[in-house]
């Protein structure tokens, strides 16, 4: 068996565009003030195609959240790539309160209608991520992701209000696709660091969660 003449220097190498964002990849800015971009430089093989970068963004400056800028690109053979910033817009006036920490969790799953208790203890963990705004790695207190595993774990963004409850921002559980269909009773304790907070999911199952250091 032999090749054919034609199939001769038919090959070749593509390169992505390699995008790196210059500063932080999770950046915070107070509610009102304006996104500055902070930069990137974007390579394909030895050459420098950043002008060719599309910028994309839902970041609302006037309202708390967390956003995302996304940065892609297509490399001269049709492939694409591409990479995002965070973006948490925060309250400069909500309560200077740092609630990052490792939190002991009792959750009680019960029907909508409080009845059938199935309690769980777990731990979860609160990363602050600007004023008032914290990353919470299962607001189900891993309820589900301590038998199925990290990725059934409901990741979300949580804010701390001038008058000490909580609200949430966003949620998200990867296993799933889907988030929270509610989020009620948020509460911190100022004198005891205590948090407490009512997850509603599966169906409108309450998962109630009492978060002590």
């Amino acid at each position: 068996m032999s090749c054919e003449k034609d199939s001769e220097d038919i090959s070749r190498i593509t390169y992505y565009v390699d995008i790196a964002l210059e500063g932080e990849s999770s950046v915070a800015i107070a509610l009102g003030e304006q996104y500055a971009e902070p930069g990137f430089t974007a390579m394909e093989g030895e050459n420098d195609v950043s002008e060719s970068v599309e910028i994309t963004s839902n970041v609302d400056n006037n309202q708390i959240g967390v956003y995302q800028v996304s940065y892609s690109a297509t490399n001269q053979d049709g492939f694409s790539s591409s990479t995002a910033r965070t973006v948490v817009v925060y309250d400069p006036a909500a309560p200077d309160v740092d609630l990052s920490g490792t939190y002991n969790t009792s959750v009680v799953r019960t029907e909508s209608d409080g009845s059938n208790p199935r309690p769980r203890s777990s731990s979860i963990e609160i990363t602050k991520v600007g004023n008032g705004v914290f990353y919470v790695n299962c607001l189900l207190g891993y309820y589900y992701a301590a038998g199925y595993g990290p990725a059934y774990a409901m990741t979300g963004y949580i804010s701390l209000n001038a008058d000490n409850t909580l609200s949430l921002i966003t949620s998200h559980v990867q296993g799933w696709g889907d988030g929270l269909e509610a989020f009620n009773n948020g509460t911190y304790n100022a004198t005891t660091g205590e948090l407490y907070w009512e997850s509603i999911y599966a169906g409108a199952d309450i998962f109630a969660a009492t978060c002590t250091k």
